[in-house]
């Protein structure tokens, strides 16, 4: 019997006549395991659920015989509501959750057999990371040295790997410290009862794989096991499945391998080809119809794609509206990058588009910075979505402790903060001991220093003499060469170096604290070290509301997986950045830097835009930004260039050659691509169209501020190009 045509009713016939042919055959494949390859965009939940319904409403299953599995409670609670409403059904029957969700319920109808007790307590990210705090006090460790958040990471990471601290050799001696540290934690979780969210996993396989009964229980109770966001399951995950599942479970993987983006939280792309060989599938069911994007970015995201070797070729097509060209845009410097997103957004605005609709994608939480600063100037609401604001990162704050030592050494809070910051072997106790000395005589901490004795004194010093030193040392320097002496004289940049896991993303906003005051307006406004200090607190402050409704979306492509927008911007399309330097080395990190630009791609729905600068601060000092390999990955037809500064994509401007048009030398001291006009009131920039009373309609080709002349090269349709001095010529935009 033809199992689709079995007799249906209700919403449940209208999603299934809703269904394309490839998504009908995932829904009703019966008999087999299967892969499911979903393609960006390609109706993946609508599968997964519409699936579930399909077994139950044919009988071919009981709700209580299926597990379906994902990442998030958020996807959790919208399968569950998609699937009650087609069924017309409650779904409290159903096995539907994350894996830790699931292992939850597991552990608590078994928890003696776990070793738990019978109300175990569950720790949530922030009740960890407490308990962490206090071990790390505990040991006599200094926080900033021995971060909680970094100790979380260590823990979480190698759980997630079933790796108990018992089976881990330490490489180094920090290392050793997460170790002890680590066990530590075993023994409190244990001896409280206390489970946090990577432990649910970990201890309910190790439950399962010791009480053979248990375990025969559940591989024989289950029937359909689901499983959504397949790519991105770790070892353990995949374990953890295939233990549960016995060989008459019929496995069904819902994921896309282009999409595999995690690598460093433990994610195996390489699960996906292991499933294939382990559930003997022989060739997996593609979902290649997308219904988010326009033809141009699904034929710009296929032509980057395919450039990787290790995937499961598939072309994404829509029927939508072929839309708008990609926009292709270079500014001389990232300001001038952020100056055209700014301008765009606001035209956006005017034209209608929500400022929710639109993100601002990029490779690095570093370059955030030049925007949060230049939307808060412009009244450009904004949101930094899944991550920190610039002035509120650790590393920030470290540096700015330092420089409000300098600048006032009896500054309690910021002594406290990097007193042993890089470590210097200054225990907690001792830090409490001066403090009481400091309360008991009314000094700062600073002064009270001197009435130390013994060790205490002599480490302390120690800090004492390298504020007093840097406090000389930076004498006559500005303020960028200030904050990157301190940055490497204070040890920071050291400590960060040797960091494997976090300390390449610091020291990169730490590089753009430096830019941030390096050869632009700003410094000129900071003439002194208190100017900035007061600056910085001010762009820490609550400026703008994180939660706004109607706010531009700022966040990293990895962060922006599973969303969608109807304009998105890629910003830092340059070798070294995107892709990022550490992964031009090897084949396997570049294709993993491929797939990020693939899924930044692919999260827009109507208008997409991609930009570069030409030049890019690094430490203060300005350097040439080469354009990224991804971009020339994609087929000039499908590209708008804008700012006509290389030779990528197609410009309005066809009549002729536009060879002479291009600029092969960057010289950011005096070009930009923005200017504004005083004697005319209006701004002007690279890629406008103008009109000039003698010569026309042109475009914008090149800007050059050169004290007050302002000179431009425009390209006159029919007429060529035209070098004007902006000061004296009168132009209006088209």
């Amino acid at each position: 019997m033809n199992k689709t045509h079995i007799t249906k009713s209700g919403i449940l016939v209208q999603s299934l006549s809703e269904l394309n042919g490839p998504q009908l055959q995932a829904v009703t494949h019966i008999d087999s395991s299967m892969l499911v390859i979903a393609g960006a965009g390609s109706g993946k939940t609508k599968v997964l659920t519409t699936r579930i319904a399909w077994l139950v409403k044919n009988k071919l299953v009981t709700p209580g015989e299926i597990l379906a599995v994902t990442f998030t409670n958020k996807a959790a609670k919208e399968m569950s509501g998609r699937i009650a409403n087609l069924l017309e059904i409650d779904t409290r029957g159903l096995w539907i959750g994350t894996f830790h969700s699931v292992s939850l319920k597991i552990l608590a109808k078994h928890h003696q057999l776990a070793g738990l007790p019978a109300y175990f307590q569950i720790l949530d990210a922030n009740d960890q990371l407490a308990l962490l705090k206090r071990l790390i006090k505990a040991a006599n460790l200094d926080e900033n040295n021995y971060s909680p958040k970094e100790l979380q990471k260590f823990i979480n990471n190698h759980k997630e790997n079933g790796q108990r601290a018992i089976n881990i050799d330490a490489q180094n001696f920090r290392e050793q410290h997460w170790l002890e540290l680590y066990r530590s934690y075993e023994e409190v979780c244990n001896r409280d009862g206390l489970v946090d969210f990577t432990e649910l996993l970990l201890r309910s396989y190790e439950m399962l794989m010791l009480n053979e009964n248990i375990l025969k229980h559940y591989q024989t109770g289950f029937k359909h096991f689901l499983v959504d966001v397949f790519q991105d399951t770790n070892q353990l995950q995949y374990r953890w499945l295939k233990l549960l599942a016995s060989p008459n479970t019929q496995m069904f993987a819902v994921g896309d391998d282009d999409q595999s983006i995690y690598s460093f939280r433990g994610a195996k792309v390489s699960n996906m080809q292991l499933f294939l060989k382990d559930y003997s599938v022989k060739a997996p069911i593609c979902l290649e119809q997308n219904y988010r994007s326009t033809p141009n970015i699904l034929l710009a995201a296929n032509a980057v794609i395919s450039n990787n070797n290790l995937r499961t070729r598939k072309n994404l097509w829509t029927e939508n509206p072929s839309g708008e060209l990609i926009r292709w845009y270079e500014g001389y410097t990232e300001e001038d990058e952020a100056y055209f997103v700014l301008d765009e957004i606001k035209a956006l605005e005017r034209s209608g588009v929500h400022l929710s609709d639109i993100a601002i994608l990029y490779r690095s939480n570093a370059q955030s910075r030049v925007f949060e600063q230049l939307f808060y100037s412009n009244g450009i609401a904004y949101r930094v979505y899944g991550g920190l604001r610039f002035f509120d990162r650790q590393e920030i704050k470290h540096i700015l402790s330092y420089l409000r030592l300098i600048l006032n050494p009896n500054d309690n809070e910021a002594f406290l903060r990097v007193v042993n910051f890089p470590t210097r072997g200054i225990g907690m106790r001792s830090i409490e001991n001066l403090q009481n000395i400091a309360t008991e005589n009314n000094q700062s901490l600073y002064q009270a220093a001197n009435l130390l004795e013994g060790k205490p004194r002599q480490s302390i010093g120690k800090f004492i003499t390298l504020i007093n030193q840097l406090r000389e040392q930076i004498n006559g320097m500005t303020i960028a060469e200030t904050i990157n002496h301190v940055i490497i004289n204070s040890g920071i940049a050291e400590h960060y170096n040797e960091d494997k896991k976090g300390g390449i993303e610091r020291l990169e906003n730490l590089n753009e604290l430096v830019n941030s005051v390096s050869g632009h307006k700003t410094e000129e406004n900071l003439s002194t070290l208190a100017d900035f200090l007061s600056y910085a607190v001010l762009e820490s402050g609550e400026r703008q509301s994180q939660n706004q409704d109607n706010a531009v979306q700022l966040m990293t492509v990895h962060a922006a997986k599973g969303l969608e927008f109807k304009v998105v911007f890629v910003v830092g399309l340059e070798d070294g950045l995107f892709p990022h330097e550490n992964s031009l080395h090897t084949e396997q990190h570049l294709e993993e830097e491929r797939r990020l630009i693939y899924v930044a791609i692919t999260r827009a729905k109507e208008q997409l835009y991609l930009l570069r600068a030409c030049s890019r601060l690094m430490w203060g000092k300005r350097q040439t930004a080469p354009i990224s390999r991804f971009v020339d990955e994609i087929p000039s037809e499908l590209i708008r260039n804008i700012s006509c500064i290389s030779k990528i994509g197609q410009s309005e401007i066809k009549q002729v050659d536009l060879e002479s048009c291009y600029s092969s030398v960057v010289n950011p001291e005096t070009k930009t691509s923005r200017a504004y006009l005083a004697n005319q009131d209006m701004s002007v920039k690279i890629g406008d169209m103008v009109k000039h009373i003698k010569f026309g309609n042109g475009k914008v080709m090149r800007l050059n501020t050169d004290g007050k002349k302002i000179i431009a090269e425009i390209f006159f349709i029919g007429l060529g190009k035209k070098t004007l001095d902006l000061n004296i010529a009168k132009l209006e935009h088209v």
